[in-house]
């Protein structure tokens, strides 16, 4: 739930019960004080009409009745409310009433005066719309205010949080957080920036070893590879011959790996910064057409949809995802599996039948994340792919369904300096 709608809703359920609770305090604060007031004008009158009739003069007032009883009863005062036919607006009207039973010299009356009120349903009724009305009012400019001041108040920080979402270890330079005139947010800053500038430091320098490790291990993995191709030529029993060749496999695949890390470093130091338009269709049949016979041996159908499309882009590294992909398909594809190869103007899809993943698909992507299949793998191939979508601002989505593995790539279109969108070309006076 976004910020903004989490306090707009607190605010609104505690606006309305705080207004239900003032409504109805106040309705009865207002009936009672009505009451009392009705009540002392009622015995006023009561008081006057037993005043007139002991000065023996006759009474004939509207809405009072004056009986003559035989005794004064056990009540001799009572109120209550009633409905009187209003002969001017055709309709019953509320009327509080009085009834008080008094000795006039020898003669008991019974006198009952009535005054009219306009209902305690409609008191209420008035007062459900005033504080509804409030209600909606402060709502709304409640609602109001917190956005004008989520926007102004709450921007550093969505900015700060937008900039550390999308920070990267790999991405050169520092983090650039925003300041706020909020304490808190700004102390909140100061924490951010230690911790990224900690873990960059830290980063550069577990890459920095790296580095320098796998170029001291190609030397010497280059004498071992020397020294088994030698002795290859070399009479030797059988148990030996598969030791040789179970060693230069592991050498092989320790060689792959290191060139494999050599190059996600150098995609981190953005080392392929030149540019070229690239026609991606031409790219994808290309590489396909070195890999055909590969598909073939395993029975694979492949079919290829491809679109005219061009973009801007390192053709090296174009390269490499479509032939990283390619790759990954012809691995994970069982035999007489089938591979569809898809390529919009701004999308290339990947889509291979498969055995489901045997670890969550969200890691899919990770350094040496691999199947259990093909644990011969570096496990680099996927992890460089996404490192040049990265670079190149391009979307990479991976998902798994019905059998089928699917890989989409959004391209990002980038049109070089004085070239006509969509070409790649020169513009000339028309363009």
């Amino acid at each position: 739930m976004k910020l903004l709608v989490y306090t707009s809703r607190n605010f609104l359920i505690s606006t309305i019960i705080v207004l239900s609770s003032t409504g109805t305090i106040l309705y009865f604060v207002l009936k009672t004080l009505i009451e009392n007031e009705m009540l002392e004008q009622l015995d006023l009158q009561a008081d006057m009409i037993v005043n007139e009739l002991a000065q023996g003069r006759y009474v004939n007032y509207p809405l009072v009745e004056i009986d003559k009883i035989n005794r004064i009863s056990e009540t001799p005062k009572i109120t209550g409310d009633t409905l009187v036919f209003d002969y001017v607006t055709k309709e019953h009207e509320d009327f509080k009433y009085l009834k008080v039973e008094r000795k006039i010299g020898s003669q008991p009356y019974r006198i009952k005066v009535m005054i009219i009120y306009i209902g305690w349903h409609k008191y209420y009724q008035v007062i459900f719309f005033l504080l509804s009305i409030a209600a909606v009012l402060m709502a709304l400019a409640g609602v109001l205010l917190n956005y004008v001041l989520s926007k102004k108040l709450w921007k550093p920080f969505f900015f700060n949080l937008k900039q550390l979402n999308s920070y990267t270890l790999s991405r050169p330079g520092r983090v650039h957080f925003e300041p706020s005139h909020i304490r808190e947010f700004n102390e909140l800053r100061y924490a951010l920036e230690e911790l990224t500038e900690r873990s960059r430091r830290e980063y550069l320098a577990l890459k920095e070893f790296a580095e320098n490790a796998s170029h001291e291990m190609q030397t010497p993995l280059g004498i071992i590879q020397s020294k088994l191709d030698r002795m290859t030529q070399m009479v030797v029993d059988a148990d030996m011959a598969g030791y040789i060749v179970q060693s230069k496999a592991a050498v092989e695949r320790l060689r792959r790996t290191i060139k494999g890390l050599l190059f996600l470093a150098k995609l981190e130091n953005d080392s392929y910064a030149d540019k070229e338009s690239v026609s991606v269709g031409y790219m994808l049949r290309s590489q396909f057409g070195q890999m055909e016979e590969l598909f073939w041996g395993k029975n694979i159908m492949v079919d290829l949809r491809i679109e005219e499309a061009e973009i801007v882009v390192n053709r090296f590294l174009l390269e490499t995802v479509v032939s990283n992909l390619l790759a990954n398909a012809l691995h994970y594809t069982p035999r007489d599996g089938r591979l569809n190869v898809v390529l919009h103007e701004n999308e290339m899809i990947f889509i291979n039948t498969g055995l489901p993943l045997t670890f969550p698909p969200e890691l899919i992507f990770d350094r040496f994340k691999k199947g259990e299949q093909h644990s011969q793998s570096t496990g680099l191939g996927l992890a460089i792919v996404r490192q040049i979508c990265m670079l190149n601002g391009w979307k990479i989505n991976y998902s798994y369904s019905s059998g089928n593995h699917s890989f989409k790539i959004a391209l990002q279109q980038e049109v070089l300096p004085g070239a006509c969108p969509g070409t790649g070309k020169h513009c000339t006076e028309i363009c």
